[in-house]
């Protein structure tokens, strides 16, 4: 069990579950300029629970969706050590969801490897051949799960292709800005934001 901490929160996070790192925390600090106050939040592929734990502190309402079930223990044991209240539950992707909601947050897996839903713990951050086979199954349908006024935070790296995610928010209806970048190793690590068209939030 390793521990993570992040402003004044802590994470005990066990193998097998993705450990936040540089991705993590650079969505982190982007939430934490937003005002969430009871806005329905999803935190997609939670893992550890690190993003929804921000989203609840600064006021959402929020729901953790993992395919692990060792992550969602995790996130379960995270929010009980950071006071704050989660709904976990199981999902791949958006199987089992059918509300929606004002934010969906995502830390996509974004590498590029081959998936094997047979190995939960490659599906924390192998996203296909290209890197962006999980991300683009989740922007073709996020918008199915958004309110109105909904937007889309998600993480990716330079490696999966910027003007590819421009394009593909352009077809499935967003307006797409970086909010955030940071360049680690041999990647630019980036945080996008996703609006439904002529909304704002």
């Amino acid at each position: 069990m390793k521990k993570v901490f992040f402003d004044n929160l802590q994470f005990k996070v066990p193998e097998k579950v993705y450990l936040p790192r540089e991705d993590s925390f650079l969505a982190g600090e982007y939430l934490q300029r937003m005002d969430l106050k009871g806005k329905k939040v999803l935190d997609l592929g939670t893992g550890s629970g690190f993003l929804g734990i921000i989203a609840s502190k600064k006021g959402g309402i929020v729901d953790c969706a993992d395919l692990s079930p060792l992550a969602l223990d995790t996130a379960e044991l995270n929010a009980e050590l950071n006071e704050v209240e989660l709904n976990v539950f199981k999902t791949d992707l958006f199987s089992n969801i059918s509300e929606k909601y004002d934010v969906i947050l995502f830390n996509a897996p974004y590498l590029p490897d081959k998936v094997d839903k047979e190995d939960l713990e490659s599906l924390t951050w192998a996203g296909g051949e290209d890197g962006r086979e999980v991300l683009d199954k989740f922007l073709e349908k996020c918008s199915d799960y958004l309110e109105e006024k909904g937007v889309i935070i998600f993480v990716q790296s330079s490696l999966t292709g910027r003007d590819e995610t421009f394009s593909k928010l352009e077809e499935e209806g967003f307006d797409g800005e970086v909010v955030m970048e940071e360049k680690v190793d041999w990647e630019n690590l980036l945080v996008f934001k996703g609006s439904l068209r002529d909304s704002k939030f």
